[in-house]
Parts: structure tokens; sequence; C-alpha cells
């Protein structure tokens, strides 16, 4: 009996030690993070922990260089789904309006207020710059 409670006062002290990091590593990402794109605003992807699991959008703003110099045309806004964390690296989908297909992106973590953005299946630029502004 006093193995059995042992084991079972071990495994509850394990559970909230993995709990207690997920929630402190969720926390690293909250806030808003913004990246340019030709010097104008390129991407805003804002993350919350309102409902208790890590939820966010993010919102592709179109850039068009008309004219010569770059500017915003246009925004692309998308919830996140399939959230995972793992670490400094945060995965996400997002489904694209035009055909429905899913998009995978990560963001990982430089430091606490800065992160890069990447897309595996855009065909878009490099990773993008992010910085935490909120």
């Amino acid at each position: 009996m006093k193995l059995r409670m042992c084991v079972l006062s071990t495994s509850v002290f394990v559970f909230q030690c993995a709990l207690a990091a997920q929630t402190s590593n969720a926390l690293q990402w909250v806030g808003v993070w913004q990246g340019e794109l030709d010097g104008q605003p390129g991407v805003t992807v804002t993350l919350g922990r309102d409902g208790g699991e890590l939820a966010g959008t993010i919102v592709f703003n179109v850039v068009s260089r008309d004219g010569g110099e770059a500017h915003v045309i246009g925004h692309d806004a998308h919830a996140l789904t399939h959230v995972r964390l793992d670490d400094h690296t945060l995965a996400f989908q997002v489904i694209r309006l035009g055909d429905g297909r899913e998009l995978h992106l990560t963001m990982r973590l430089s430091d606490d207020e800065k992160a890069q953005l990447q897309c595996a299946d855009c065909g878009g630029p490099s990773p993008v710059d992010l910085l935490r502004v909120r």
C-alpha cells in the first residue's frame, strides 16, 4: 500500500512539473509579433492563452511594388490551427483562402523578443524575422 501511494504521489508530482513547464513555455509566446517585407508591415502574429491553450491569428499583408515603392494593398487574415509547441519552436497551420490548401508554418524563438517565421510549403520568401511588439 505504501509503495502504491509513493508511486501515485510521484506520478502526480511529475505531471504537475510537466504541466508547469508547458504553461511557462507557452507564456513566452504570448503577445503580438510583427515582421516586415520590403520595409512595410508584412505579417502580424497574435498569440494568447485566453482559453487555456495557446491559440492565435496571423495576418499576411499584401505588399505591392507597383509604382516603384513598396506599399501595403491588402490583408489576408487566418486563425491558427493544429498549434503545437515544442521547446523553442511553435508549429501551426492555416488554410489558404484561394484554394483551401493547408499551409504549414513554424516560428522559432531566437530570444525573448525575436523569432523567425518559416512556411514550409508557401513557395514564398525565406524566413521572416519577427519582433514582439506587445
